[in-house]
C-alpha cells in the first residue's frame, strides 16, 4: 500500500514568465542571469538545467526571492551553443527550451 508524502502541487507552467539576457546570450567565465516569475502559476518546484556543446553546465544557482520569484545564475566554461531548460514542475515554461549563444 503506497503512502503519498510531501505537498500536493497545483500549477500551470503556461503562466510562468522568464526574463533576462541570460535566456539568449551568455559569456564564458561570467555570471549570466535571468529571472523567473512563477507568482501566477500556482505551487510547484522550479527546475533549471543548462547543457553545453559537450557537457552540462557545472554551476547553476537558483535563488528564491519570495512570492515564487526566482533569480537564476549560471557560469559557462566554453563557447558554443547551449540549451537552457526551465520547468515548473514537470512542464516546460513558455519559451523553454531556450537556445543560448556563447560567443
Amino acid at each position: 500500500m503506497g503512502v503519498a508524502y510531501g505537498p500536493k502541487f497545483s500549477s500551470d507552467a503556461s503562466k510562468v514568465v522568464s526574463r533576462g539576457a541570460g535566456l539568449s546570450k551568455a559569456f564564458v567565465g561570467q555570471k549570466n542571469t535571468f529571472t523567473v516569475d512563477c507568482s501566477k502559476a500556482g505551487t510547484n518546484m522550479l527546475m533549471v538545467g543548462v547543457h553545453g556543446p559537450k557537457t552540462p553546465c557545472e554551476e547553476v544557482y537558483v535563488k528564491h526571492l519570495g512570492n515564487r520569484m526566482y533569480n537564476v545564475t549560471y557560469t559557462v566554461k566554453e563557447q558554443g551553443n547551449y540549451i537552457l531548460i526551465v520547468k515548473w514542475g514537470d512542464e516546460n515554461v513558455p519559451g523553454s527550451p531556450f537556445h543560448v549563444t556563447v560567443p
